[in-house]
């Protein structure tokens, strides 16, 4: 009975409080990172940073039109000068007009296309104000004449005024299953 009592005389206790409490609300600060001194130079240095998702959006839609074969849009990604290095070590420094048509002729090469993500990340050098997305995604190829080609690609893109102005390409081919 006594246990009673004091359960009853505990819930009456707590129930008179009638003071709302006082919600804090704090913004979400970023932990401070310390300088770390790396072993070895960089020849690309500077202070990353996260990066704007809405950039990943920028390279999605890209490759979705491209897969689409959707060529009519495809010159509004890049910005009006393109460094590309291609998966074959191609290394162009070159004008929008110039990878609209490279990119339009190898489309045109295929009857279909398809594309799946692994990973995006958004990542920004503080230090030099460049705005990166690194890609990986699984990506297959059907050529009018020839087999499907299937590779995974790991693409780094930098971004000016939301627009490709530098993408790095790298490229493993899927082996066929037997």
């Amino acid at each position: 009975m006594q246990k009673l009592f004091f359960i009853a005389a505990g819930i009456f206790l707590f129930s008179c409080n009638n003071e709302k409490a006082e919600v804090k609300t704090e913004e979400a600060k970023a932990p401070e990172t310390k300088k770390v001194e790396l072993p070895n130079k960089m020849a690309y240095d500077g202070t990353p940073a996260i990066g704007n998702p809405a950039n990943i959006a920028i390279i999605m839609n890209f490759n979705n039109d491209f897969i689409a074969g959707k060529m009519d849009n495809i010159g509004s990604y890049f910005a009006d000068s393109v460094h590309l290095v291609l998966e074959d070590g191609v290394d162009l420094n070159t004008v929008r007009d110039t990878i609209v048509a490279m990119i339009k002729n190898w489309r045109g090469t295929m009857t279909d296309a398809k594309v799946s993500y692994i990973s995006a990340v958004a990542l920004d050098n503080k230090d030099k104000g460049h705005e990166w997305v690194f890609q990986w995604i699984d990506e297959t190829h059907n050529y009018k004449k020839g087999k499907p080609e299937h590779k995974i690609y790991h693409e780094d893109y930098r971004l000016e005024n939301g627009k490709i102005r530098e993408a790095f390409q790298y490229a493993q081919a899927v082996p066929e299953k037997k």
